[in-house]
């Protein structure tokens, strides 16, 4: 009995031995490197991160989901991003989980709090300070006054703020006016800056003598890791108190015709106007800042506005409906001139002259222009042609008549047909 109790004892102690062996036999996950693609990103512009984890443990395990937290600053624009994997790894493995589609909606150099492996707790990214630069840009203007005499002198001082930890080129143009800063450092470089933090810089502008003076100055920003770029720019006008004024009106038109149209650009006192009129295929029209361009879409009048220009860039606006689009070089925008959902015109920047200071725009009319409720070209009268009206009535008078001719065949048919099956009907009764 004894000796039967001993062996049973030995048989349970293996039993748990062999269950303990099983129990620690099991998967474990961690996290064992982060990067994120770009390593650098513009605020509000998208990029992905991806996450190398390893299965730690002495048998094979299945990872569900990952799911990566922003830090306390909640920079991201969602607080958490799940991405599912659901495939078994092998003791001693690694697979790649890619977080896709993040975007950043606050500037800094931000970082993340933790992954989450199904329901277990990884702090590698927190651990091992991964951050990412996201950058912005602003300038503002100020200056000593607001108007000077020709050949006064005013000075203008660009503050620029960082968002993130950037390094920026500070640019002073010359629009129209005829105004200039001289030899004095152009542009003006500002490094390291961080997040937040604010540096100003000046110049001393000379009144020009052919109009007041028109000036952009632009915060060209690179992000410290020489990744991410963005520009902002800000445009402003110092009035010229003396300045010559022309005899002829404010408001000058061009030929409309390609380079043609340059030739009324020249920058002078007033706003000038290019007249295109209306708009069949694509236009070239050259102008400065600051000038305007008509146009006709169906006979449907619509002013264009060159608000400012960079040396890579300008900012076009849509008179009258508040609408603003930058246009890079080479870029294109298309435009709703009428809110209706569909584009009726497209504005291509073909070329800036950083001497001359002239924007060469390509207009062409899109489909959606079809739809503007206005005359057609071929007549702005408001009423329909006479002859239009006299071939309508005739188209209508043909088709009444062969309405009555093929309904006049119908009925002698159907007469027809009647006799001839009633003629048959007797044949057949007289047999």
């Amino acid at each position: 009995m004894e000796k039967t109790q001993i062996k049973i004892g030995i048989v349970f102690l293996l039993a748990l031995a062999l269950h303990a062996g099983f129990a620690m036999a099991a998967a474990s996950f961690q996290v064992t490197s982060f990067s994120c693609s770009p390593s650098e990103v513009v605020i509000n512009n998208l990029f992905s991160c991806t996450a190398t984890i390893q299965n730690t443990g002495d048998a094979a395990g299945t990872l569900s989901t990952a799911t990566l937290y922003p830090d306390s600053g909640n920079w991201l624009e969602d607080s958490n991003y799940p991405q599912s994997y659901g495939q078994s790894v092998n003791p001693g493995n690694s697979v790649q989980v890619t977080f896709s589609g993040l975007r950043a909606t606050e500037s800094g150099d931000n970082g993340f709090s933790k992954i989450m492996l199904d329901s277990v707790t990884d702090t590698y990214v927190a651990d091992n300070n991964k951050k990412v630069n996201v950058i912005n840009v602003a300038v503002t203007i100020s200056n000593s006054a607001s108007s000077a005499a020709m050949g006064g002198t005013v000075t203008t001082t660009a503050e620029v703020t960082a968002g993130g930890n950037i390094d920026v080129s500070l640019s002073f143009t010359s629009n129209s006016g005829g105004c200039s800063i001289g030899s004095q450092t152009n542009p003006r470089s500002i490094s390291g800056m961080t997040d937040g933090s604010k540096q100003s810089r000046t110049w001393t502008i000379t009144q020009g003598t052919t109009g007041s003076c028109s000036f952009t100055i632009s915060a060209a920003a690179t992000g410290s890791g020489g990744v991410a770029s963005k520009i902002d720019s800000t445009t402003d006008t110092i009035t010229c108190t003396d300045c010559p004024v022309s005899s002829s009106s404010s408001s000058s038109s061009s030929s409309g015709g390609g380079a043609g149209g340059a030739g009324g650009g020249a920058a002078g006192a007033g706003v000038r106007t290019y007249v295109v009129g209306e708009l069949v295929n694509s236009q070239m029209v050259i102008l400065l800042s600051g000038e305007k361009i008509s146009l006709n879409l169906s006979r449907n009048n619509y002013l264009l506005t060159l608000i400012s220009r960079t040396n890579t860039s300008v900012l076009l606006g849509v008179d009258g409906d508040g609408q603003r689009f930058t246009i890079n070089l080479d870029g294109e925008v298309e435009i709703d001139l009428n809110s209706d959902t569909e584009k009726d015109l497209s504005v291509k920047l073909n070329s800036i002259d950083t001497i001359t200071g002239e924007v060469s725009l390509v207009l062409a009319r899109m489909s959606g222009a079809n739809n503007i409720i206005g005359l057609s070209p071929e007549d702005d009268s408001g009423e329909v042609p006479a002859s239009q009206i006299d071939k309508e009535i005739m188209k209508s008078k043909i088709a009444y008549i062969l309405l009555a001719v093929f309904g006049a065949i119908a009925i002698v048919s159907a007469v027809i047909y009647v006799i001839e099956r009633n003629k048959r009907k007797r044949r057949w009764g007289e047999r």
